[in-house]
Order: C-alpha cells, then sequence, then structure tokens
C-alpha cells in the first residue's frame, strides 16, 4: 500500500476523511496529522513550542524546518512497524514537498495525494460555523484570512506540483461525508 497525504484548503474535511479512511483500512495505516502534533505541545513552555505557538496565533504556517525532524521520525517508525502512513497537513509548502519526495526516495517509499478539492467560499462558510460552535481563538477573522492565503501561496502550488508527477486523485469536498468517503476508496482501488 503507498502512503497517503491529504491535502486541501482548511475546513475541507481532510480530518474527518481521516478517520474513515483509518478505520476503513484498520491496520494498514498509521496517522499523522502535523497541526495535532503542534496543537498538543504548543502548551508546553519551551522555545520550540513557544516559537510554534507564536506564528499559528497569528493564523501562519510553521516553518518547514520544525516539521521535517517530526515527518521523518514517523517515516522511522512506520518502516519499523512495516505499515503504510498516512499523513494530514504535510506538506503545505515547496520546501516539505521536496523534502517530503526526498525520505520517500530514501526509505523506498511510494505515495499518492488526496486533494480535497474545495471552494474559498464554502471553506469560510464551514469556518464561520465551526468557530460558533468551538470558539477557538485562532478561529478569528483576521487568522482566517491569513490561513485561506498561505493555502493560496504556498499549499495550493504543492498540489499542482504533485499533479505534474501524476501523483495527486482530486476529490470533490462540497458533498456529504459518505459521499466523499465513497468517493475516496472508489478512486484508491
Amino acid at each position: 500500500m503507498k502512503d497517503i497525504f491529504l491535502l486541501g484548503i482548511q475546513w475541507c474535511g481532510k480530518g474527518t476523511q481521516a478517520k474513515l479512511l483509518l478505520k476503513h483500512f484498520e491496520w494498514i495505516f498509521d496517522y499523522l496529522e502535523m497541526w495535532q502534533l503542534f496543537r498538543a505541545n504548543m502548551s508546553n513552555d519551551n522555545i520550540i513550542w513557544n516559537f510554534c505557538k507564536d506564528i499559528v496565533n497569528a493564523g501562519e504556517l510553521v516553518p518547514p524546518f520544525v516539521s521535517f525532524g517530526w515527518y521523518e521520525i514517523a517515516l522511522q517508525i512506520v518502516e519499523w512497524k512495516n505499515t503504510a502512513l498516512m499523513t494530514d497537513g504535510f506538506p503545505r509548502s515547496i520546501e516539505q514537498a521536496k523534502f517530503m519526495e526526498s525520505m520517500m526516495s530514501k526509505y523506498n517509499r511510494d505515495f499518492v495525494v488526496l486533494h480535497y478539492e474545495l471552494s474559498r467560499e464554502k471553506a469560510i462558510e464551514r469556518i464561520m460555523a465551526r468557530a460558533k460552535i468551538e470558539g477557538r481563538a485562532d478561529d478569528n477573522e483576521e487568522s482566517i484570512k491569513v490561513r485561506l492565503a498561505a493555502f493560496e501561496n504556498e499549499t495550493l502550488p504543492v498540489i499542482n506540483y504533485f499533479k505534474e508527477k501524476w501523483k495527486v486523485i482530486t476529490i470533490d469536498a462540497d458533498n456529504q461525508i459518505d459521499d466523499i468517503f465513497n468517493e475516496t476508496i472508489k478512486l484508491l482501488d
């Protein structure tokens, strides 16, 4: 089984689809969500996580070098366990994409990118609904604008980069959760 990278505009449902895919494929995949990793550690009071916290609270992407070590550790773990890796939220820049490719080559692994495509307008509609429910500090108007700009300027070029290499499967994320999941499974087969 190939490693899977889930990419798409914020609030397109990558995390929801990841949970469904992990349940469907059971023991085949291990899961790495970079954002979850950062969020879990940002309460620690040290130079690394204070640095990340300031950047995230401003709505910006954490610099690529912070993610590199965590990603390679995850690859070493799945190599040891002989499983595939499903990654959500990485790579988000061309620099990260090239690093990821070098790691794929180093560990002789193959991959596919699942691009959950959703319009900017629909993404904003979803985040405003979530903001009302969850009240997260990073779900404010200014940080939303910054995150959407980061997706358009940094992550969208990554998706296009991998499209040129025939590594991308695009799924319409403006559907019901089960329909998106069924389409994903169909396209992966």
